[in-house]
């Protein structure tokens, strides 16, 4: 069998960091792609590690670039491929939590991410303070940067926003009591301390592969966004509750969207049409032919003075 010729990584040389252009870090990115075979999207991340380095340098060590150009920003996007979303549908989301009902706390934790389109972070770092049951109609979750022990975290865009809770949530949260922890964690580790990502992942894993499935957290948030758009809210609406731009849900949720638009143009009271109804007569007055509107017009003007 012949063996595939594995291309070695190119690596960037230069003297000094200002040396560097945007050519080296170009053809940096195209070795690794012929290398490691990797899309689109993860050559991009690469361009984008590399210019935030830049933009560092320049703005934290004073760096001056050539022109005041960062390279790496100058670096030619790869074409990335469609997003594949997937989610689960109303009755994925009752075979999910069913196979969950062994283990309270994890169906607990899967049902606040289904019905409030948390990242998986975000749930393990909430505290008993930020669920406010007597807020709203059915209560809140506040999604907020926080301190403990010396540790600092913040939601991925940096901004803090308040999740309504739905009634189906409510009744799940209202069945469930959290732990004491010294963080007051709201979903705690069976330690007492904050829950460790990878270790719910894990667990989560195993129990849904006892039970032939294969969902994860960022199936959960997605089923979130994707049932929302499919109940006809705007994508603005969306991006605020979940927290990405309108850019980001428009890439994720657009195509969901058109069943849900269908009544959207109607208009509030308006008569809905009947083959039976007959057209409105046209008024005598403009009942004027083509041979008609070409003839010249005479008027008369009586001066009665």
């Amino acid at each position: 069998m012949k063996r595939t010729e594995i291309r070695p990584i190119r690596p960037i040389e230069a003297a000094i960091f200002e040396q560097i252009t945007t050519a080296e870090i170009a053809s940096f990115i195209e070795s690794v792609v012929r290398s490691k075979g990797v899309k689109g999207k993860t050559a991009n991340r690469y361009r984008e590690i590399l210019a935030r380095l830049y933009n560092w340098a320049t703005s934290q060590r004073n760096i001056r670039l050539p022109g005041d150009k960062n390279p790496a920003a100058g670096v030619e996007r790869y074409k990335e491929a469609d997003i594949e979303i997937v989610f689960l549908t109303l009755q994925d989301i009752d075979i999910q939590l069913a196979a969950l009902s062994d283990v309270p706390f994890i169906q607990v934790m899967v049902a606040t991410y289904i019905y409030s389109g948390l990242r998986r972070e975000e749930a393990m770092w909430l505290t008993v303070d930020d669920i406010d049951l007597k807020t709203g109609i059915y209560g809140v979750i506040k999604v907020r940067a926080k301190e403990f022990n010396g540790e600092q975290w913040k939601p991925k865009t940096g901004k803090n926003r308040i999740v309504p809770i739905s009634s189906t949530l409510r009744g799940y949260l209202d069945r469930y009591t959290p732990a004491p922890s010294e963080g007051r964690w709201f979903f705690p580790s069976t330690s007492a301390s904050r829950l460790d990502p990878d270790n719910f992942s894990e667990d989560l894993r195993e129990i849904n592969r006892k039970h032939g499935l294969s969902w994860s957290c960022g199936d959960y948030r997605h089923t979130f966004g994707s049932q929302l758009a499919m109940g006809g809210e705007s994508l603005y609406k969306i991006s605020t509750l979940m927290g990405n731009s309108p850019d980001v849900c428009r890439k994720h949720y657009a195509a969901l969207m058109p069943e849900s638009l269908f009544q959207s143009v109607e208009f509030p009271g308006a008569k809905a049409f009947s083959p039976e109804v007959k057209p409105l007569p046209v008024p005598e007055l403009v009942k004027v032919t083509l041979e008609e509107t070409t003839k010249p017009v005479l008027r008369l003007v009586v001066n009665n003075r």
